[in-house]
């Protein structure tokens, strides 16, 4: 059977090798695990998903977070990132204006940070429809017909422009939207800072974000014992699920990504059973004479 291939980040110590987001491996309890460079094998125990959940400040390209999570995050792991956001909800107080207007008409509000995206390079601004003016044309009476979507609302009064460029004066309220953006961004590089977990991202958030949440998600390997060689970040490992029946001796999957460790692992496990067999063996003779 072909092994399963891939990066997996673990502390010295500790028996957690995470995987990397972009990757879900195919797992089997009792499978030979071998991670990095090191040339011990262990035994898979169990797996399971970890949902990580945090709120961060941010500064340029850097998130900050409490605690430490080095090796639970890790370089081309990818967070799913959200932020405070906001949309028109009502309208009131319009201003006095001089421009005549028809029913129906659309006018569109100014200012503000709009919380753009791949799709939507400039963002959305709050789009409002006159319903009621007077009969010399001028705007009794707004309705937000498209509440858009801002980092940073606009201050009151809202400038609104229509389409030939005139401007009205109106109060707009403003309320955290249900519809959050989700960003994604790659890691960089995760460090440990006064019991802090400094993220770096591998571009920044718009620029007038400085705090949210993001959410990751990720496999975790349990293995049999803790693992004794130097903490590693994204290191290829190999998973094998190859080996014999009767006493667990792993054979060599096609497309290994280092054999001989797995021929010296075969070796030092005969060797285990060659020496217990020669106990046997003694006792069994020392019984008979």
């Amino acid at each position: 059977m072909k092994p399963e291939v891939f990066d997996g980040s673990i502390q010295q110590g500790t028996n957690h090798l995470y995987v990397t987001t972009e990757r879900v491996v195919v797992c089997r309890n009792g499978a030979f695990v071998k991670i990095g460079s090191n040339e011990i094998f262990y035994r898979l125990e169990n797996a399971e998903t970890l949902n990580l959940r945090k709120k961060f400040t941010c500064e340029d390209k850097e998130l900050t977070l409490k605690g430490n999570l080095v090796y639970k995050i890790a370089p081309n792991d990818t967070l799913k990132i959200t932020f405070e956001e906001y949309e028109g909800v009502a309208v009131s107080n319009i201003k006095p204006n001089q421009s005549k207007y028809n029913l129906g008409e659309k006018i569109y509000a100014q200012g503000g940070v709009t919380s753009s995206s791949s799709s939507n390079l400039t963002g959305e601004y709050t789009e409002l429809t006159v319903t009621k003016v007077s009969d010399s044309g001028k705007i009794e009476q707004l309705e937000i017909t498209s509440p858009g979507k801002y980092i940073k609302p606009p201050s009151n009064p809202v400038k609104v422009m229509d389409s030939d460029g005139e401007v009205i004066e109106a109060d707009i309220d403003f309320e955290e939207t249900s519809q959050l953006s989700i960003l994604d961004r790659h890691v960089v590089f995760v460090e440990e800072r006064d019991n802090k977990t400094i993220i770096g991202l591998s571009y920044p958030l718009p620029p007038t974000v400085d705090k949210g949440e993001f959410n990751i998600s990720k496999q975790v390997l349990f293995l049999d014992k803790a693992y004794v060689g130097d903490s590693i970040e994204n290191h290829k490992c190999e998973m094998t699920f190859d080996f014999s029946p009767v006493n667990g001796i792993p054979l060599l999957p096609p497309a290994s990504i280092d054999p001989h460790t797995t021929f010296n692992e075969a070796v030092k496990i005969i060797e285990e059973k060659l020496l217990a067999l020669e106990k046997r063996i003694s006792n069994v003779e020392n019984r008979n004479h």
